[in-house]
């Protein structure tokens, strides 16, 4: 099967602001020292370098406030700046420029602000028809009263991030021991999700804006830990990395879970649904969707993109091009009504 993707025809021509926690601050252009998260200076860098690889002209920064000063200046912002030491971090960006009428990756702000609330997601998922594991969210300082299902449970941070404050202790037999973990991100500032344990693998889906979206793969990010859960050091070190996976049977299924998702949600200039499924029964759970996630080199989406014979570059400029091509019908029906 022979599948085009989006390319530009004069990308000179496409001013792209490029944002990111490492991006190179213009005018120095070169890669950042490391910080805390391993990898992700070189990751942000390349992709910096990537944008410019494909011929579009690049501005870059490492400050939010520069999305402010864009209006006018650029045509598109490809931002990656998603946490930062704010509530909702997530639509930050995407707000600014929804108010100077400025196509941005992702999606709309009230989009990101659901697929980053784990457990707002899981509501919708759910209203979706979509399969989900039982779940409760602590308020920090709500009682730690047990949920309405048994164990084992496993407990994450409700806006966490790259398995941002998961550890091996995350996964529990007993509802005290999983308080304990409740009580260690309160004492963090961090709301939590508890859910039911749902055994087997974690597999990720990775989906692209195209006509209307194409689901590039089953990916399975390998793991060590008991239990085969994501723990926060995996996804930073990723020293195990991603296979290739065979689902049998559950890909028609999780093609249905998609064209849910999209027929709420979409359209998204690409996205990722992550799963967590049993091989010995099929049984498929869906953890969470995330939006503008990880497009390293050795990442799902590029993995499950050379199975069509997509390089990581070719994904890139299909992912600007579809976000570009979906945003500039819009813009014109927005008008101050007060």
């Amino acid at each position: 099967m022979t599948l085009r993707l989006r390319t530009p025809t004069d990308p000179e021509r496409t001013r792209i602001l490029y944002l990111a926690r490492y991006a190179p601050d213009d005018p120095v252009y070169e890669m950042k020292a490391e910080g805390i998260a391993s990898g992700y200076s070189e990751y942000h860098f390349n992709l910096f370098k990537e944008l410019q690889g494909i011929g579009y002209r690049v501005a870059s920064s490492s400050k939010p406030y520069a999305a402010w000063l864009a209006g006018g200046n650029v045509d598109y912002v490809f931002s990656l700046l998603n946490r930062m030491p704010i509530r909702n971090p997530e639509i930050f960006v995407s707000s600014l420029c929804e108010y100077q009428r400025l196509p941005y990756l992702g999606a709309p702000p009230n989009i990101r602000a659901l697929a980053e609330d784990k457990y707002l997601s899981k509501l919708t998922f759910k209203s979706l028809g979509l399969p989900v594991a039982a779940g409760a969210a602590y308020a920090v300082g709500a009682p730690l009263d047990p949920p309405d299902f048994a164990g084992p449970y496993f407990v994450k941070d409700r806006f966490g991030a790259a398995s941002e404050g998961i550890t091996p202790d995350s996964l529990q037999e007993t509802w005290e021991g999983a308080a304990a973990i409740v009580r260690r991100l309160h004492a963090e500032g961090r709301e939590a999700l508890v859910e039911e344990y749902c055994p087997g693998l974690d597999v990720t889906v990775p989906v692209i804006g195209h006509e209307p979206y194409l689901i590039l793969g089953h990916v399975a990010p390998q793991s060590d830990q008991i239990g085969h859960i994501l723990t926060e050091d995996l996804k930073l070190d990723d020293h195990l990395g991603n296979c290739l996976i065979d689902v049998g049977a559950t890909a028609a299924p999780i093609a249905d879970d998609v064209a849910r998702l999209w027929r709420g949600l979409g359209p998204i200039d690409y996205f990722r649904v992550d799963y967590r499924w049993d091989p010995e029964t099929g049984r498929r759970t869906v953890l969470e969707i995330n939006i503008c996630c990880y497009f390293g080199r050795q990442g799902a989406l590029a993995l499950a993109g050379s199975r069509w014979g997509f390089s990581r570059r070719d994904l890139l400029a299909h992912v600007v091009e579809y976000s570009l091509a979906r945003q500039v019908s819009f813009r014109d029906q927005y008008r101050w009504i007060v």
